[in-house]
Parts: C-alpha cells; sequence; structure tokens
C-alpha cells in the first residue's frame, strides 16, 4: 500500500509547484503554520552556498519548487528569493542552483544528531469487533482536560469521536509518536490520519519508556520496539501508560496518496527532503543545507533539504528528524536514522 522512500536527489517529478500549490488552495485542510521567536544565528561569518560541501552534485529542482509553494507563509526578508524561485524553469538543476546561488547564504549551525521518521501504515476498520479495539480520536472540545490513563480507560467514549479503530495499543502509541498515518480497511480501501492536537502532557521519550525492556539485540528503534511490543502487550501496556500525553487526530482526504502529510508549515513533506527541526533553529519553510549519513547502509542523506515540520522531542539544533516517507522501506530505514551530521541554514542575502 506504500512506497519505498526516495533515493537520495530522486524526488518524483509530479512534486512539483503546481501541486503543491494546488495542496494549499483555499478549501485544503492544512494545519495552522507553526510560530516561534525570532532565530538568533551563530556569529560565524556567512558562506558562499557554492563552498557546501556536495553542492555541484546536489539536485535542487524539485526542492526550489516545493519551497517556492511555501513562499506564502514566509516573511518579507524572502521575497526577492521567492520571486526568483517561482520564475525558475521547472525541473532545471541550472536554473534552481541559480536561484540558491545569487539569493542565498549558509549560516553553520553546527553539528546534530540526525533521526528519522515516517508516515505510519497500520490495519484498521471503521467499526470496532474483537480485533480491532482502540480508537483513534478526534479531539473533545478541550483536549488538555484529560491524561492518557483517562483516555485510555475510556472516559471520553460516550462522544462519538471514534475516527477509525486500530487492533492493539501499541499501533496507537506509535502513531501518536509518529504524528501521522495510512489505515487500511479491511476492504483494502486506506484513511489517511493526521494530527489534530494533544492533551498538553509532556511526551515521555520511546528511549525512557523502553530502555530497560528485554528487546532482542537492545533495539530501541521504532520496529524493534514496535515487534517486541506486539508480542509482549501486558509488558507493553504497563510501560506505555507512563507516558501521559496523547495524540487526537483528523482525517486527511485532501492529500492524494503519492504525498507525504501535512507538516507544521502548512505542505506535505516530501520523502528524504523535508525535515522536523526546533524552531529555534531556523526559520520553517526555508533550506537548510545537511551532510549526514543513512544508518541503514551507510549512503549519503540528501543534502538540500527543507524545513517542514516540527517535532515534540525535539529541542535546538542538536536534533533534526528526516521524514523518510510511507511503506516497509520507509519504516525500516527512518526508525533505524541515528548518526551524527553537520548543519547549515540558507538565508537570504
Amino acid at each position: 500500500m506504500g512506497t519505498r522512500a526516495n533515493p537520495a536527489g530522486k524526488l518524483p517529478a509530479v512534486f512539483a509547484l503546481g501541486v503543491l500549490l494546488s495542496a494549499c488552495a483555499p478549501g485544503a485542510s492544512k494545519p495552522p503554520v507553526a510560530s516561534a521567536a525570532p532565530v538568533v544565528f551563530n556569529p560565524v561569518p556567512a558562506l558562499d552556498v557554492r563552498s557546501l560541501p556536495g553542492w555541484d552534485g546536489e539536485s535542487k529542482a524539485a526542492v526550489v519548487a516545493a519551497f517556492a509553494a511555501g513562499c506564502p507563509n514566509l516573511d518579507q526578508s524572502f521575497a526577492n528569493a521567492c520571486a526568483a524561485a517561482r520564475a525558475a524553469k521547472p525541473g532545471s538543476d541550472s536554473a534552481a542552483g541559480y536561484v540558491l546561488e545569487s539569493y542565498f547564504r549558509a549560516e553553520y549551525l553546527g553539528a546534530t544528531h540526525v533521526t528519522g521518521y515516517f508516515e505510519l501504515t497500520l490495519a484498521g476498520s471503521r467499526t470496532p469487533d474483537a480485533r480491532f479495539r482502540f480508537p483513534v480520536l478526534r479531539p473533545p472540545a478541550d483536549p488538555r482536560l484529560y491524561s492518557r490513563n483517562e483516555i485510555m480507560s475510556g472516559i471520553l467514549s460516550t462522544q462519538g469521536l471514534e475516527l477509525v479503530w486500530l487492533q492493539s495499543e501499541a499501533d496507537l502509541y506509535f502513531l501518536q509518536l509518529q504524528g501521522s498515518g495510512r489505515v487500511i480497511l479491511p476492504d483494502n480501501t486506506m484513511i489517511r490520519v493526521g494530527t489534530a492536537a494533544n492533551n498538553g502532557h509532556p511526551r515521555t521519550p520511546p528511549s525512557s519508556l523502553f530502555g530497560g525492556a528485554p528487546i532482542p539485540g537492545h533495539d530501541l528503534s521504532i520496529p524493534g520496539i514496535r515487534a517486541w511490543a506486539a508480542a509482549h502487550p501486558d509488558d507493553a501496556h504497563t510501560r506505555m501508560e507512563r507516558d501521559q500525553a496523547y495524540v487526537f487526530f483528523r482525517t486527511t482526504p485532501d492529500i492524494p496518496p503519492q504525498y507525504g502529510p501535512y507538516g507544521s508549515f502548512g505542505l506535505p513533506l516530501l520523502p528524504l527532503r523535508s525535515v522536523a527541526i526546533s524552531p529555534s533553529t531556523a526559520p520553517l519553510g526555508t533550506f537548510l543545507w545537511l551532510q549526514a549519513t543513512n544508518t541503514s547502509d551507510n549512503t549519503r542523506l540528501p543534502h538540500l533539504v527543507l524545513a517542514h515540520d516540527t517535532g515534540e522531542l525535539i529541542s535546538g539544533q542538536a536534533q533534526l528528524d528526516m521524514f523518510y516517507g510511507w511503506g516497509a522501506q520507509a519504516e525500516q530505514d527512518g526508525g533505524h536514522e541515528n548518526s551524527q551530521g553537520a548543519l547549515w541554514a540558507l538565508l537570504p542575502r
């Protein structure tokens, strides 16, 4: 049902400016753009972007088109860069390179810890039965009134908030952790869900919940924990109930299946080109330049990425979360991503 995350530098050609603009058109149920205090950068001299490692060999056209689609959400400091990006010849790496080289400078942010996330694929049902017993909920009138344990105990069960039902508490927990998912129904149709609200409780990291669990090889990746939790539901329940954070969802039928979920910036995420950061690291919607590797196969990750998302467990420039896409390969690679890298912000001249 899903698809493999795209290899470095090979975005789908159809993920072009016009498609992204249509996804942001009036009537699309995109999330509000996250806001943050003004970003203060390190007092390091700005670099010419052409001096960045790997500049000449990097594919740029589709990423510049995606940047242009987000220009309505950027401030006036990006106006000239946005005009140039909109005017660039579609599909031309040389034209995209000219935009970046002429209108942007690079600011070195420092070392960063790179992790991965993905759009989870799960089995589910529109109605509960003996197999599907765990509901994915829409937000109540005041999402912050309840702890996770209260919600899991059924305090909201009479309000008709159920969107779809899943087959395990662990599936629900990891859907909430990833923030979006594709739920495959018994008739093989799909419901896509994305984060709508949360209960305001701080998230307890999975490593804290499952660090002492007897997981083979001490594999604390998302795939490793999910496999162990499926085989040990009672032990997993005891650990998960220590996390009082709870996420509510909405359906996202307006996003075509070949695109990722909406990120905090309000655009669909691009596999291996959209990243989640702390809003204090760089303005959402702008370019970042990343020097890091894929943990699973030791190939390099794409250099040119876009700050399209934020995350509960991300704080400061010391961490970056790469969106890997959806499907089995994305879950495997994104779930195991754990590398060190270097990070630059590309900012208007």
